[in-house]
């Protein structure tokens, strides 16, 4: 008996000092011994356009179900976004933005997962005729471009009766241009919404009647064995091309197929208003030497400064600049002056310097080598 209350005192002891009430701690959760911190997982991916490739800054990236309803991210400029610290379930995934349609994805996460979502873009038809202001009377072959969203650059001319017609084009396109020569570059709202009817009145530039138009220089004739590089199989963004055994790259903008050309399609870059940029397209035949004639220069409503580069071994054997004026939608064709000159690759190198009024696609077709 007296043993037990020598025990019960020793252990009523160490229990008042302070002995040891420790708990082993889970090592996963230190803080909280008794319940294990929960695994999270991150998703990351890219928005792109669907048709083109090209990345879309600035889309809602949003989980629409699961146990992390409602978290979302918003992609940056080159379209990339992470949703970090996820519960491992399976939910639904929603990418969407300005101008495009949706895109859901259901995805069962247990580990960290890429996920790429393309949208496409929502499109419309825009529509109406083309009139003088003067004469009130119709006015065929007038370049009609949209002027911004996601579409801007695609372009069509009025036909015989003064109508025109925009299909496909970005429902965010809420404003088109016109142009021709002898009127003044106009530039149209369009109304928010489904497909669209503008009807567009052209002021003539200020001066004397019109006068006739002058006489076309001579385009250079192909010489025998030419090849004519004409772009027929590129479609949406084009980073790169090749035909008849010529490599094409394009660089220093973003340069996509156009289904305008001569005939189409050709290869354009677009500028906003008040910007310049220099588009480059590089040409080579995969190491072997050949000549380059010509090519066919396009743009809407600037002029067109060029320089042309020839390389051989590594070394510049000539450059070319010289100054296209402003085409009006049409395209010119510009004689390299260097046509017997062998090399094994050519920089063709385009300044598209926006007028502050009004954004301008420029671009080129039919390039003549041999």
């Amino acid at each position: 008996m007296k043993r037990l209350a020598v025990l019960i005192a020793i252990c009523g002891c160490w229990t008042a000092c302070g002995g040891d009430h420790s708990t082993i701690a889970s090592p996963s959760n230190p803080t909280n011994p008794s319940t294990p911190v929960a695994q999270t997982f991150t998703l990351s991916g890219r928005i792109t356009d669907q048709q083109s490739g090209r990345a879309i800054g600035g889309a809602l990236v949003q989980i629409l179900d699961g146990p992390d309803v409602n978290k979302a991210a918003i992609s940056d400029a080159n379209g990339n976004y992470t949703l970090s610290g996820l519960t491992a379930a399976t939910f639904t995934v929603q990418a969407s933005a300005k101008g495009y349609g949706t895109s859901t994805q259901r995805i069962d996460l247990r580990v960290d997962a890429t996920l790429g979502l393309a949208l496409q873009i929502s499109t419309r038809t825009i529509s109406g005729t083309v009139t003088d202001a003067t004469s009130r009377g119709i006015l065929p072959n007038i370049l009609v471009v949209a002027f911004n969203g996601p579409s801007a650059g695609m372009s069509t001319r009025s036909d015989a009766s003064g109508n025109y017609t925009l299909s496909g084009v970005s429902s965010d396109t809420t404003a088109i241009q016109a142009s021709a020569t002898s009127y003044l570059t106009s530039t149209w709202s369009v109304p928010i919404g489904g497909d669209a009817r503008v009807n567009i009145v052209m002021t003539r530039t200020v001066g004397t009647p019109t006068p006739p138009l002058p006489t076309p220089t001579p385009e250079p004739t192909p010489s025998p064995g030419s090849v004519i590089i004409r772009f027929t199989g590129a479609s949406g963004a084009v980073a790169s091309y090749s035909e008849s055994g010529f490599s094409i790259v394009t660089t220093a903008a973003d340069w996509f197929a156009s289904s305008y050309g001569k005939p189409g399609p050709s290869i354009q870059f677009s500028t906003p208003a008040g910007v310049s940029t220099d588009g480059e397209v590089r040409i080579t035949a995969g190491g072997a030497t050949f000549q380059f004639q010509s090519v066919d220069l396009y743009s809407s409503t600037t002029p067109i400064p060029y320089v042309f580069t020839g390389i051989a071994k590594s070394a510049t054997v000539y450059v070319v600049s010289g100054r296209q004026g402003n085409t009006f939608g049409n395209f010119a064709t510009i004689a390299s002056g260097q046509s017997r000159t062998p090399i094994d690759t050519l920089l063709i190198r385009l300044t598209n310097a926006a007028a502050v009024c009004c954004a301008n696609p420029m671009g080129l077709d039919n390039v003549v080598v041999r």
